[in-house]
């Protein structure tokens, strides 16, 4: 009795820990639970790469995908009793995206945008599939994206995101009846859930640009109402639950929930921000009498919530078998592999070459090491070294000849050599330079001649050097002209100033006085007799006073005049007299 009630506790325990979430996430290798925006455990250790999410309430059973898991890619995590289930071998170009399950048919829904199909499984007791999955419809132009299914009525909904026409359509679980529901007004339908209370379907739609929306319309696609419009999120997954809609957001790497019926302008609440992970899946914990009650259509799902139906258990895939060794041999009961030559991995399916060369192509040694052979102009183990890299100096254009050596094309014309390495130095040489030499003509600026320095330099300083140029010209149109001018005018000056000083030294000689006076007209002349001191005032004004030889005696001489020097007062006096004569005739 003891042992009876102590399982039922457990059974209970259990019962209420698998339904004490909210929502449940899948992101890295972790499968993540919360309630009231409250994480509450997570569960994964053998995982790595975790996508796409589906919830079957009936089963209380989460159905996933890894996408780097070795041999298997769909899997199943019972929350009662916590042991994991691979379901569907991976295939090597697979590129799942969403899944569903149908609890009434026991049957797996997935998408595969790669073979642009719908597969399926049936997981109930005795059923045959293909390891790999079932195909229920090929695709031409569509690209399936999200998918939901339809318990109640036993449809299976689906988006298209070909942007050229995109579209949610559906069909019968076995593929048949395939129908389009929404067409119109819609670009990229990313996610899509189904609300079997309501009779509606849910999806968000990654608009053009940076907007988005979360829309709504009955199953059969009327009466379509838009119940968000925003921008800057990109969602990815959405599911719905009682009483709310929720999506995951790689915008901001959130989860993001809104109300069923939301109120005009209402804004979403951010459940969890995610930090290093990035979240891809997320589901709702719901109870199947939510989802059934009062519907007669859903009276089939309503009895699977009494009887809980068992699924198949013999789903198991061992780890050594499908596509483990890419490139090798597995080894017999252990999941490792022995590569071939050329590829490492634990899949062997990295090949050694792979981004080893730069610029070149890889090869295989003997003994399996990669070696490059390089394009032109690149050198070095991996051919990461360009040739041209500073081999040109002072602005030189390197480039390839036809021996795939590197050559420099000078600019500016003021150096030269293999490297632009020599600058070139303005001579004034006028010899005609030789026939091999290249003659360069000179356009000398004023900057050119006022900072040119003429330089004197031996043949040895340059002796591989064949370029001379032409020194430039020594006559300039415009200033030359202007020194000529100014060199005339300043001889012109230079005369005149000369001339003035001349006239200017004749004006301050001693006045010559041409007024013939004679002293006494019938006398004889003093020349002429000996006894008397008589002299003509032209005479006396150009002889020498000191020579006179008659002079008035010192006692006539003005008292004043007594201190000064004889000789010249009595010059002063004797010119006054002259001038100014006291008996004039």
């Amino acid at each position: 009795m003891c042992r009876t009630e102590c399982v039922l506790a457990l059974v209970a325990l259990s019962f209420g820990v698998a339904h004490s979430w909210d929502i449940a996430v899948t992101t890295g290798e972790q499968l993540e639970f919360y309630s009231n925006n409250t994480k509450i455990r997570n569960e994964g250790v053998r995982f790595r790469d975790l996508t796409a999410l589906a919830y079957d309430a009936v089963h209380n059973m989460l159905l996933f995908v890894d996408k780097q898991s070795d041999n298997a890619s769909i899997f199943s995590f019972n929350l009662g009793t916590k042991k994991y289930r691979s379901l569907v071998r991976r295939r090597s170009d697979e590129n799942i995206q969403d899944l569903t399950f149908d609890p009434v048919e026991g049957k797996l829904f997935w998408t595969d945008t790669n073979e642009r199909s719908i597969f399926w499984i049936s997981m109930k007791p005795g059923s045959k599939n293909n390891d790999y999955g079932n195909l229920l419809i090929k695709m031409d132009d569509e690209i399936p994206r999200a998918i939901a299914v339809d318990s109640c009525r036993g449809y299976i909904y689906w988006t298209n995101i070909n942007v050229t026409k995109p579209t949610i359509e559906r069909a019968r679980l076995d593929g048949t009846n395939r129908e389009v529901v929404i067409d119109t007004n819609i670009y990229m339908p990313v996610s899509l859930a189904i609300d079997q209370q309501t009779k509606q379907i849910y999806w968000a739609d990654d608009k053009e640009g940076i907007h988005y929306s979360i829309e709504t319309a009955d199953l059969d696609g009327k009466n379509r109402r838009t119940l968000m419009v925003g921008t800057h999120h990109q969602p990815y997954a959405l599911t719905v639950s009682k009483d709310s809609i929720y999506w995951v957001d790689w915008g901001y790497r959130s989860v993001w929930q809104l109300p069923k019926n939301p109120p005009m302008y209402s804004e979403p609440e951010e459940i969890k921000a995610f930090n290093n992970e990035l979240p891809f899946g997320v589901v709702a914990n719901y109870q199947i009498e939510d989802q059934t009650h009062g519907n007669p259509e859903c009276e089939n799902l309503s009895s699977l919530s009494q009887n809980n139906s068992v699924i198949n258990d013999t789903f198991y895939i061992p780890t050594d078998v499908g596509l483990f060794c890419v490139h090798g041999i597995k080894v017999s009961g252990k999941p490792l592999c022995n590569c071939t030559v050329g590829y490492t991995g634990e899949r062997c399916d990295i090949s050694v070459c792979q981004n080893y060369c730069f610029q070149g192509d890889c090869s295989l040694t003997s003994d399996g090491q990669p070696t490059c052979n390089c394009n032109n102009g690149y050198s070095g183990n991996r051919c990461e070294v360009n040739v041209c890299t500073g081999y040109c100096l002072n602005n030189g254009i390197c480039s390839l000849n036809e021996k795939s050596q590197p050559t420099c094309q000078c600019l500016g014309g003021d150096h030269e050599g293999e490297r632009c390495q020599t600058l070139i130095v303005l001579t004034t040489t006028t010899e005609a330079p030789p026939k091999t030499e290249t003659n360069q003509s000179c356009n000398c600026s004023d900057s050119q001649i006022i900072n040119y320095q003429p330089m004197t330099l031996s043949p040895e300083a340059y002796p591989n050097s064949e370029t001379i140029i032409e020194g430039c010209s020594s006559w300039d149109p415009v200033r030359d002209p202007v020194i000529v001018v100014l060199g005339i005018l300043c001889g012109l000056l230079c005369l005149a100033c000369a001339v003035l000083i001349t006239k200017n030294l004749q004006l301050r000689r001693r006045p010559r006085i041409k007024k013939r006076i004679i002293v006494n007209k019938n006398v004889t002349p003093m020349t002429a007799r000996p006894d008397q001191c008589e002299i003509t005032i032209e005479n006396c004004c150009n002889m020498n006073i000191c020579e006179t030889p008659c002079f008035e005696p010192r006692s006539t001489i003005r008292p004043s005049l007594l201190d000064s020097k004889p000789g010249k007062e009595e010059k002063k006096n004797l010119i006054a007299n002259m001038e100014y004569p006291d008996d004039p005739y």
